[in-house]
């Protein structure tokens, strides 16, 4: 539809400015490599392979996704490094399994000692580890093991000592954020999921 008006399109449509996404993007991973940390964006919004490559700066590593179906269309195109970024489905063990079987890196989130009970019970294969982020809940109180409560460290401890399992870090969501009014009550926020997150952090290695 090049040179056509935007009234020209079907609705529903998606319309994006392109040179902006991409100078969005480039802006977050400048800020993220000055900060020396590892961004890792989010695909659910757009589900694009175009945007997906805007994001990782054509690396095509290192995203989340929040469905299998995500995680696996973003692996048919060459992807890798993948996120699940939804505490583990007993149901979808096997599937992610495949997945990690199949990637360099595909990462799970575990909430629940019957998770990891279910990953104890399916060993990947050539002697490959589930690689596992321990899902805390900060205050957003949608999903997660509570930061304060002792089963929190009790949990990230078991993911470490069991056989074939990697505890690969801790994740934390600040969906609590979503009904803030202005960037000050956004930050506050963040900045105190980022606070519990650490402290739960420093609680586990003491």
């Amino acid at each position: 539809m090049e040179g056509e008006a935007l009234s020209a399109l079907c609705t529903p449509a998606l319309v994006v400015d392109v040179d902006i996404v991409k100078r969005n993007a480039e802006r977050m991973i400048k800020r993220c490599q000055n900060l020396g940390v590892q961004l890792r964006p989010h695909m659910k919004t757009h589900k694009t392979l175009e945007c997906a490559d805007i994001m990782t700066g054509g690396s095509r590593r290192c995203i989340v996704v929040s469905t299998l179906a995500e995680a696996c269309f973003y692996a048919d195109h060459g992807f890798d490094d993948i996120l699940y970024a939804y505490s583990l489905p007993f149901d979808k063990v096997e599937r992610c399994a495949a997945l990690s079987e199949r990637l360099d890196l595909f990462q799970v989130l575990l909430d629940h000692p019957h998770a990891l009970e279910q990953l104890n019970k399916r060993p990947l294969r050539d002697g490959r580890l589930w690689h596992v982020w321990l899902k805390l809940d900060c205050g957003n109180g949608r999903a997660g093991v509570l930061h304060s409560e002792p089963e929190a460290l009790r949990l990230a401890q078991a993911i470490a000592e069991t056989k074939g399992v990697d505890l690969t870090g801790v994740y934390a969501h600040c969906g609590n954020s979503y009904n803030c009014r202005g960037v000050e009550k956004i930050q506050a926020v963040a900045q105190e999921t980022t606070d519990l997150t650490l402290q739960f952090m420093e609680n586990s290695s003491s």
